[in-house]
Parts: structure tokens; sequence; C-alpha cells
């Protein structure tokens, strides 16, 4: 198989067609998973909680306990696997949630230290909803506006800034490096899917791998329907911009964790309550009838395609 992201179409025909029936059918409660492979950062075990914490809200869950495994390399040393749980456990703290189980492992002939957290969830809605009407009051319907909130490509700019920092520095100067590595603090949705949910919204999706062009295809196929968004409306940071053209990586397929779109009736009130909250936003797009995912820039269309590798994969090896 393909380095990188497994395709949507595996995704399908391999794990969620077979997937037995379990917690995540349950309303009272669902499982959500976040893995981060890296043997260089001490935060990848709060990157990967991070991950599964953005899940279960974007999937309308709020997360109460985590379960956590590590697998390590012969050649890392202890003090790296304590940083990392540290980071978890702060992570947990802030996010107000238990971590209840772990399990780690000395593994030969891997290289990196691999984090898998799996965060359980409880509903925001209520518990006598049907399964059905929970599913159906996340779709997005045409006509409703398409909400992201801060910047694409946060996640991927973090992870460049730590662990390529040296390298960039060659062109670029210090503060920009610093200013990339300081977006580690928006990495988490937490407060706008909370913003979002009170507002009555409930379609959303949290970016991630394959950065904005992958969002945008996966909230419109989650919703069965097209969608229509404007390239000149999606922010981006400087050093994001910067931080793609010394790798020539493209920044609209980059890891953008950190930020979340979100399908409403009401993006003026919504972006309202955002802003209170010093969550920037902006109206990117609207969802359309039929299946067309496109994305205009000036009298230029792009039609979306399946998600593809992200563009960190390209500098990872």
């Amino acid at each position: 198989m393909k380095t990188g992201k497994v395709s949507e179409n595996i995704i399908f025909r391999s794990i969620i067609k077979n997937k037995d029936k379990g917690a995540a059918d349950n309303l009272s409660c669902a499982l959500f998973t976040g893995y981060v492979c890296d043997s260089n950062d001490a935060r990848t075990g709060s990157h990967a909680l991070i991950r599964a914490i953005n899940r279960s809200y974007e999937s309308g869950y709020k997360p109460v306990s985590a379960a956590v495994t590590i697998t390590i390399p012969e050649n890392i040393r202890e003090k790296r696997v304590r940083e990392i749980m540290e980071g978890i456990y702060s992570t947990a703290r802030e996010n107000e949630i238990t971590v209840n189980t772990g399990h780690s492992e000395v593994i030969p002939g891997i290289r990196d230290v691999a984090v898998s957290v799996v965060v359980t969830g409880q509903p925001f809605f209520d518990g006598s909803m049907s399964k059905e009407d929970a599913n159906m009051s996340k779709r997005a319907f045409p006509g409703q506006a398409v909400v992201m909130t801060k910047w694409i490509g946060i996640y991927g700019s973090v992870w460049i800034a730590i662990n390529r920092g040296n390298d960039v520095r060659s062109r670029y100067p210090d503060f920009l490096v610093k200013d990339a590595e300081d977006l580690e603090r928006f990495l988490s949705v937490r407060k706008e899917a909370a913003i979002a949910y009170s507002h009555g919204d409930r379609c959303m999706y949290a970016c991630s791998d394959g950065g904005i062009y992958a969002a945008l295809w996966k909230l419109a196929d989650r919703s069965d329907a097209g969608i229509n968004a404007e390239l000149k409306a999606i922010p981006v940071k400087q050093e994001t911009v910067e931080l793609c053209e010394f790798y020539d990586i493209n920044p609209y397929r980059l890891r953008s964790d950190g930020a979340l779109l979100i399908a409403t009736d009401d993006p003026d009130g919504l972006m309202s309550r955002l802003a209170e909250e010093d969550i920037p936003s902006s109206v990117i797009g609207y969802m359309t009838d039929g299946r067309d995912r496109i994305v205009t820039n000036g009298d230029e269309k792009r039609f979306l395609e399946e998600p593809a590798q992200d563009e960190l994969c390209k500098i990872l090896w």
C-alpha cells in the first residue's frame, strides 16, 4: 500500500464496511482515534490526543476519557517516553478528560515512536434522539454557508517549524520559524465546536490529513451534497505560505488540524459568536445541489477529487 493516509475507497471497503457493531453505533458513547508517528518530537502524544479530541467534538461528542498506546523503537531513551506522556497528561487536564488506560511496547525494527489515542465521548445532543435523526442533524444542506475557523496548514506549519526549523532558517529569519511553531496553541477545535453547537449548528468537519481540499471534499461527501468554495476566501498564515514555498508543497493539501469547517444557516450570527471568543473565522463557500465539489479562483474552476496523500508526507523521509 502507498505510504501516507489510506485512500477513502480502501477505508470504506476494508475498514468501515467491515466494522463490528459496538460503542461507536451507540448514541450513549462513541470512540475516536488520534494517531501520530514521530521520533524527534516530545509533543507527539499531545498532538495525537488533540486529533482524537477534535474528532470527538466534530462528531457531537464531549470527550470523557482516553486510552493510550505507544510503540517505541529500541534506540529511544526513557526520557523521551516520559516527555511524551507528560504532554498527554497535560493536554488531558486542559481538556478536562482522564487518561484511564495505556499500553507501551518496545518493538525492534521500527524507526519512530508511534502514539495512538482512543478517546471515549458522550453526546452533546439528547440521548433519546434516534440514530437516524442524529446522523441527519450532522448533514449539511444546499444553501448553507461553510464557515472555516482559523487558518489552513496549522499542523503542517507547526511540524515543519519543530522538525525542520534549522533547514528553514537557511533562507528565512528565525522569527518566522518561531511564529509557525507558536501556531501549536491553535490545534484544538474545542472552543469553536462548543460555540457552533450552542448556536444550533451540528454539521462540522475538523480539518486534518490532506488539508482544506480533503476537508471540503469530505464535508460534501458526508452530506451527499455539492460544495462551491472560493480559494481567495480561504485564510492562510504568511508563515505557512513561506514554509510551503521552501519545500515546494501545496498549502491547500497540508495537514490542517486546528481549522474547523461548520455548515450553518446563519454565518453572521455564528461568526459574531466566534469573534466574541477571539476565534477568527471566514465564509469560504456554500453547499450546493448535486455532487460537484468545486473551488473557484476568479474565473477558474477546480473540481475536487478524492483526498490525496498529505503534502507533509513529501518531506517526512
